[in-house]
């Protein structure tokens, strides 16, 4: 129940249209200022973790323990010890159950030991699980040459006392679950506990909320007849795209939620954390509903157009399999999950935070990809809290699209903003009556100014189409945008088979390029290509774009349409493109979000 801070998931609708688009665009990019260092590495063998207190599989563990870890080698203690920022970022220590952001971790002055101290003490008769450097870690723990450490991984079981054990209540389940995303804005909050509680008039001033835009007072809150659940509900909707966090009996609240014999609930213990959908229409343009979950097995092809020229794969992972498992933002939790290839080798699904199951693979060459995961009948498992294991067979298709190449690319760098623009691109050759083509137009904000197909205008884009017109006033002038056009084969589609979550399996292919208005400027999409914690505190980052040009780095505290971007700050860049800024700023306190906008 501990808040969890956490690669978003190719084949997940949740996360790609708030995550995946927004970093299509001429921003920078959004990212939690995390330090991220480079370096050059020697050659040397890996280290290993050689020991770990207490020990893997030690029982009676006391709930007040420190997770103490001893490598074979000297370490780099300049990479921060840190868990998962959801839906953003893997970090390189993780335990389940989660303990969240509630630990501080150490290197010792060898450089060989590091101690996990933990905020609050651990539940009683709880087996927990931890690894470093879990699949998918951006920042991994490496040695002191910058050789990363191995996945490990390792358990305890804590014995009884302390930490809510003995006689103190225990909260057993929250509503919306942790971490939950695109959460239904009208919503109840209801917490279960595992035994009645007392009554007590205002059990709000026993629950500390934080959110942008949420106002505590609105609450009012009920309780079940034997005392067990207690339900808060909001009056009119919660805030739409922000982060809720609560928290049950903080060490600052005037009143305690106690048991009916008096024991209070642990102090600081639990508190959780999840993601309201965004505000406005309640239509969804592909059909399928935010709240719902995803499951699915797909190979996916990523190409740039920046000429008349035939697209070129993407340098960084054009070539990607992944199968995935992502459930309802209401739950159940998936809890396992697996995929079978036509060869009969299992790969298993490793959960990359909160909800979100996942394996995935990735080449530059199409040809060894295609070798490794080719056409035919894939076995997708997976299982969800209280429901029997789903096994599901989906079909990869054997052909691939073509690549998508628009046709009129030197038209679509000088549109007219004010009237209609044709955009042509060549012929989806081969496709069924179930394949799909897709478009999706980014300002540089990330915001969709244009989607097809969009079952809210509504707007059709038939598998036959090679062209669309994009109406009159759709874009500003003197504007550049980013657009990605997709032609998806489609092996496996379904809405009912699985409660709340639509599954689809396939073959994706996507051309990524740009659209401008009048000049449509010449700003490039800048990146953020290093970044670091400096000694006094304050986080520093290099930016990379245009060439001697001004970008205005902007901060936020939470991701989404509806998030509060504030300018901190200039950076200019020198005649290699290249420009460092400092945020200054006093009293700033995390989650940090940057991103850079150059007009």
């Amino acid at each position: 129940m501990k808040i969890k801070t956490g690669k978003s998931c190719l084949v997940s609708k949740a996360l790609h249209i708030s995550i995946g688009h927004s970093f299509a665009s001429v921003l920078a990019g959004v990212f939690s200022f995390l330090g991220i260092l480079t370096g050059e590495t020697m050659a040397q063998s890996a280290p290993r973790v050689v020991s770990v207190s207490p020990s893997t599989g030690s029982s009676g563990v006391s709930v007040a323990t420190k997770v103490v870890f001893t490598s074979d080698q000297a370490m780099s203690d300049a990479i921060p010890i840190m868990p998962s920022i959801p839906g953003f970022f893997t970090g390189n220590v993780e335990f389940a159950p989660d303990v969240g952001v509630g630990f501080d971790g150490q290197w010792g002055t060898d450089k060989r030991t590091l101690t996990i101290t933990f905020s609050d003490d651990l539940k009683p008769n709880t087996t927990y699980t931890w690894k470093l450097n879990p699949s998918g870690a951006m920042l991994p723990i490496t040695s002191a040459t910058g050789i990363a450490l191995p996945t490990t991984t390792g358990s305890f079981t804590t014995g009884t006392g302390g930490g809510g054990g003995g006689s103190a209540p225990q909260l057993v389940s929250s509503s919306p679950p942790d971490l939950a995303f695109n959460v239904p804005r009208n919503v109840n909050v209801v917490f279960t506990f595992d035994r009645p509680m007392k009554k007590i008039p205002n059990p709000g001033l026993a629950i500390e909320w934080q959110g942008t835009d949420l106002d505590p007072g609105k609450f009012s809150y009920t309780w079940s007849a034997d005392g067990t659940t207690l339900t808060c509900d909001y009056a009119g909707d919660l805030p739409g795209g922000t982060l809720i966090v609560w928290q049950l009996n903080p060490g600052s609240a005037s009143v305690f939620l106690e048991s009916q014999e008096g024991e209070p609930l642990p102090e600081d213990e639990y508190e959780g954390m999840f993601f309201t959908a965004t505000a406005g229409s309640e239509c969804d343009p592909d059909g399928v509903p935010d709240t719902w979950g995803t499951y699915g097995v797909q190979k996916t092809a990523a190409y740039k157009q920046t000429s008349a020229a035939d697209p070129t794969p993407e340098k960084q992972e054009p070539f990607v399999f992944s199968a995935t498992v992502y459930g309802p933002s209401m739950g159940p939790t998936v809890i396992s999950g697996s995929v079978t290839l036509p060869s009969g080798s299992v790969k298993s699904l490793t959960n990359q935070f909160a909800n979100l199951w996942m394996c995935m693979d990735y080449n530059t060459n199409e040809a060894a990809l295609d070798s490794a995961y080719p056409g035919g009948n894939y076995t997708l498992r997976f299982a969800l809290t209280n429901q029997p294991e789903r096994v599901i067979t989906m079909n990869m298709p054997t052909s691939k699209p073509p690549a998508p190449k628009i046709l009129n690319y030197d038209e679509a760098q000088t549109v007219n903003a004010g009237q209609d623009f044709t955009l042509r691109w060549n012929q989806f050759t081969g496709a069924g009556a179930n394949d799909l083509i897709s478009l999706f137009v980014h300002a540089t904000n990330g915001a969709v100014v244009f989607r097809a197909p969009d079952l809210c205008v509504p707007r059709s884009l038939p598998v036959t189409a090679t062209s669309i017109v994009i109406p009159a006033n759709t874009f500003k002038s003197n504007a550049t945008y980013n657009a990605t056009l997709t032609f998806s084969r489609i092996g496996y589609n379904s809405t009912n088979a699985v409660p709340d979550m639509a599954g689809s399996s396939g073959i994706a292919v996507s051309t990524t390029f740009t659209i401008k208005t009048g000049t449509g400027g010449s700003v490039v999409q800048a990146r953020f290509t290093q970044s670091r914690l400096l000694p006094n505190g304050n986080p520093e980052m290099t930016v990379t774009g245009s060439p001697q040009t001004q970008y205005t780095i902007e901060s936020s505290k939470t991701i989404g349409q509806f998030s509060t971007w504030t300018a901190v700050g200039i950076v200019n860049t020198d005649n290699t493109g290249k420009g460092v800024f400092e945020d200054t700023r006093a009293g700033k306190v995390p989650p940090l979000f940057y991103r850079a906008v150059g007009y």
